[in-house]
């Protein structure tokens, strides 16, 4: 199945944004998408209750961000991942994953899951999307790329933001498709780092689909997806 990764270095970058647009742009081409939500990730400022949500978090294994949304706390040691795909969840209005598919997605799945525990999670999730008649998944969720080599892998930021996550500084300068999103109220004023710039991200408005540099980023993707899909027919062909 082909994959394409959406991350970001922190959160209010727009990471669902960027990955509805790329939804849009593959629209026919049969992907679905995974929510893909990493409880023991590295600990972002806004969501840090202190040393004692990092005690908790080694003494039995949940979240080091502590009781935040109360997502995080739904996995731990004795229950390390969790695959979410009912209607009732992935439909709930105003949730990412209901942004997921109502920009096009075959189907959603959403993965909650201790570090770990992932790479097992994602492939659960890529399996059932593959029963539901998806070809290819667009996974929203940085993390990913560590042990996934996607079709396409997509990196947005803005700049300012807030400091970075180590996987997303170490892979901005492989990245397919570099994104510096103008969002009208960046999430910090901490400019990006070097590398960021060094990857001649794409400038763009993700918020407007006309926009000169979105119109780019759709291009772009769907030309890579699309040779890719046109590759494997000739091969099974013959």
């Amino acid at each position: 199945m082909d994959v394409v990764i959406v991350g970001g270095p922190h959160s209010g970058v727009g990471k669902t944004l960027a990955a509805e647009v790329a939804l849009r742009a593959l629209r026919g081409l049969g992907y679905g998408a995974i929510k893909l939500t990493v409880a023991d990730g590295e600990r972002d400022p806004e969501h840090d209750h202190g040393s004692s949500a990092l005690q908790l978090a080694q003494a039995v294994g949940v979240c080091g961000r502590g009781a935040s949304c109360g997502v995080c706390e739904t996995v731990s040691a004795r229950v390390p991942s969790r695959l979410v795909t009912s209607e009732g969840a992935i439909h709930k209005r105003g949730t990412d994953t209901c942004r997921l598919s109502d920009a096009g997605a075959v189907a959603v799945a959403w993965v909650i899951s201790l570090r770990e525990a992932a790479p097992d999670a994602v492939s659960a999730a890529l399996a059932f999307l593959e029963q539901r008649g998806a070809r290819g998944a667009v996974i929203e969720g940085t993390t990913a790329l560590e042990w996934i080599a996607p079709r396409a892998s997509v990196i947005v930021a803005t700049d300012p933001g807030r400091k970075w996550k180590e996987v997303a500084v170490r892979f901005i300068g492989t990245c397919d498709i570099p994104l510096r999103n103008l969002a009208p109220n960046p999430p910090g004023d901490e400019p990006a780092p070097v590398a960021f710039a060094a990857a001649h991200p794409l400038v763009c408005d993700l918020s407007r689909m006309d926009d000169a540099g979105t119109t780019t980023y759709v291009a772009r993707l769907r030309a890579i997806c699309a040779a890719a899909t046109t590759a494997g027919v000739r091969k099974s062909g013959g």
